[in-house]
């Protein structure tokens, strides 16, 4: 399976150049690719502390995982295929290049998939949900803070899909708003991971074992907590000379944690605390140390 030739590279010139336009041969090659994934899945895992060594590992095996997908879907391309395999397939695509942080990929996949893929493809849908979601959050993420390009691929998507009732587009609109009108605190208590998963139905669920669509639209999620806490700091830095963050003033740090959106939805392994952050912001020169006085930081203003 690794020597199988890409469509699009062959050109119709390189040996067994066609092979992966044979419907078996195609679902071979998806079972091929799933071992690959669950090893790229069970080495790899989303955490705060890695070094660029390990960094550059991880992308490296995610991305040859994206790329034997798009070969892939090349070959069921070429052939016209719009079948639950195909639909499969595409779906995992899009999920898994928001999993992995990649944006042109996820991009190659919203084209195709929603709408369009839906509407071509026989019923059932059990993904039909995860997917819609995760298209639209690609599109808050992508082009931050501008919102065009989100209410427009909302509207491309028919009612019969994503229902204009539904609670998970009510979510999503409510979302958008928060961002577009910098209410952090309203888009931080939506973007719990206990909101989203009551949203979505998925509150019984069992939490190891998270459906690779839910768990792209977590990670879509800290995308968006992250677009929230860099635009939350820059009000906060014109709004405040000083900030008291000593651990008796419980208070000041609850609501800090607040509105910087420093919880991940994903896991709590991937929580960004306080104190690191406010580490992270001395070494850059944010704010600095008050000295003589431990907790407390001078805010450096912007010039």
């Amino acid at each position: 399976m690794e020597l199988v030739a890409s469509v699009s590279r062959s050109s119709g010139l390189e040996k067994d150049g066609d092979t992966l336009k044979d419907k078996k041969v195609q679902e071979d090659y998806r079972k091929f690719i799933q071992g690959k994934l669950e090893d790229v899945l069970r080495k790899y895992h989303r955490r705060l502390t890695e070094t660029e060594t390990e960094r550059r590992h991880r992308v490296e095996a995610q991305e040859n995982v994206l790329i034997l997908f798009r070969k892939l879907r090349e070959g069921l391309s070429s052939t016209g295929r719009r079948d639950l395999f195909a639909l499969e397939v595409y779906e995992t695509s899009l999920f898994l290049a928001i999993i992995f942080d990649s944006p042109r990929h996820a991009s190659a996949m919203v084209s195709h998939l929603v709408p369009e893929m839906y509407l071509s493809c026989p019923l059932p849908h059990p993904n039909i949900t995860f997917a819609i979601i995760v298209s639209l959050i690609h599109h808050l993420l992508v082009t931050y803070p501008t919102q065009g390009p989100f209410q427009q691929h909302l509207d491309s998507i028919p009612h019969h899909l994503f229902a204009k009732c539904s609670e998970a587009r009510k979510w999503l609109i409510t979302l958008a708003a928060c961002l577009r009108n910098r209410h952090y605190t309203s888009f931080e208590r939506e973007t719990r991971r206990s909101t989203t998963l009551r949203v979505l139905g998925q509150e019984d669920k069992d939490p190891d074992s998270v459906h690779l669509g839910l768990l792209a639209i977590f990670v879509g999620i800290d995308g968006l907590r992250a677009k929230a806490r860099e635009s939350a700091w820059s009000v906060m830095r014109v709004a405040y000379r000083e900030l008291v963050c000593h651990a008796e003033y419980t208070n000041t740090r609850n609501w800090l944690e607040r509105s910087l959106c420093l919880q991940s939805a994903v896991s709590e392994a991937c929580n960004v605390s306080l104190d690191h952050w406010l580490g992270q912001q001395n070494t850059v020169g944010s704010i600095r140390a008050k000295e003589g006085a431990e907790g407390r930081w001078i805010v450096c203003k912007t010039r």
